[in-house]
């Protein structure tokens, strides 16, 4: 049994995924919408990425026509589940068959410009704490409150817990628990992004929508969509909600999921997975053309006992 898992923003080597889908008819295509729903020539973030790449508004619709690309590769592997990662929620919601790929781009741009604005009017980041433990997790936050506003935005695994917050709290917060600032533009996955909430899912409503072809596993509570109804407004109210994808990855081992194949860019799901399972999973990667061949390979061989 299969299931894909689909990055979120803070993925790397997007470049590298970028160059994959590139090289595909259908993902020249889906990086072509992109490119025209961030409004940047596509040669600009093709050619070398750079600068535009930092930016939320331009990196969400790239991240998910890379994702969507990559998974139509993998169409001859038989997937029963999809979860995404934060931004991965929507590539995860066109890969389980509910929206078409073109308008999970779209999607993801106006996600992308709505974050960005919203970060602009309420400045924040993200703090990794590196020991997960409540006691550590307790204390970051209480001396991040004592400075500023800050909140729980994800967990992701048993020794990485993510906290957003205002700058004052993210300087605070720190001499409390081993952590790690991350490289995001702003306090993703808490009210700070409450003013993008309704034109998201506003949007999320309007597309098109089929009956989901397999089970979408959701960041909310890390347990499967009980309906496709619902799903629009869960990744619309995972703004400022935190992630389950502890949850996640258990509901997917439970449910005897035998694989998991991480698509598109960076090593962040991979290794997310395999400090929570260990060997009792696979766990593939599709970075790029030698990583999905591998995987491609992989998952055609049948798995020894």
């Amino acid at each position: 049994m299969i299931a894909a898992l689909f990055p979120g923003q803070g993925s790397a080597g997007l470049l590298a995924g970028i160059a994959l889908a590139a090289s595909m008819e259908r993902g020249r295509a889906l990086l072509e919408r992109a490119a025209e729903a961030a409004d940047l020539p596509l040669t600009r973030i093709t050619a070398h990425g750079g600068r535009a790449l930092e930016r939320t508004e331009v990196l969400q619709p790239v991240l998910v026509a890379v994702a969507l690309s990559t998974f139509a590769a993998l169409r001859e592997a038989s997937m029963a589940f999809v979860a995404g990662h934060s931004l991965g929620e929507i590539a995860a919601f066109s890969a389980a068959g509910c929206i078409s790929p073109d308008d999970a781009v779209d999607i993801a741009a106006l996600r992308g410009r709505l974050m960005a604005r919203e970060a602009a009017r309420r400045p924040g980041g993200l703090l990794a704490i590196l020991d997960g433990s409540e006691a550590a997790v307790a204390a970051a936050l209480a001396r991040g409150r004592a400075a500023g506003w800050m909140e729980i935005a994800a967990w992701n695994a048993v020794d990485e817990v993510i906290l957003a917050g205002d700058p004052a709290a993210l300087a605070a917060a720190p001499a409390a628990a081993p952590s790690r600032r991350l490289p995001v533009a702003g306090a993703w996955h808490s009210a700070a992004m409450q003013g993008a909430v309704e034109e998201l899912r506003a949007a999320l409503r309007r597309a098109p929508r089929r009956p989901p072809s397999v089970a979408m596993v959701l960041n909310r509570d890390g347990l499967p969509a009980s309906g496709p109804d619902e799903i629009p407004d869960q990744i619309a109210e995972q703004l400022t909600r935190p992630i389950h994808w502890t949850r996640t990855l258990a509901t997917l081992s439970t449910a005897g999921v035998t694989d998991l194949v991480t698509i598109g860019p960076g090593k962040v799901l991979r290794g997310l997975a395999r400090k929570a399972l260990g060997s009792a999973v696979r766990v593939h990667g599709t970075e790029d053309t030698d990583d999905l061949r591998r995987t491609q390979e992989a998952l055609a061989a049948p798995r020894t006992p």
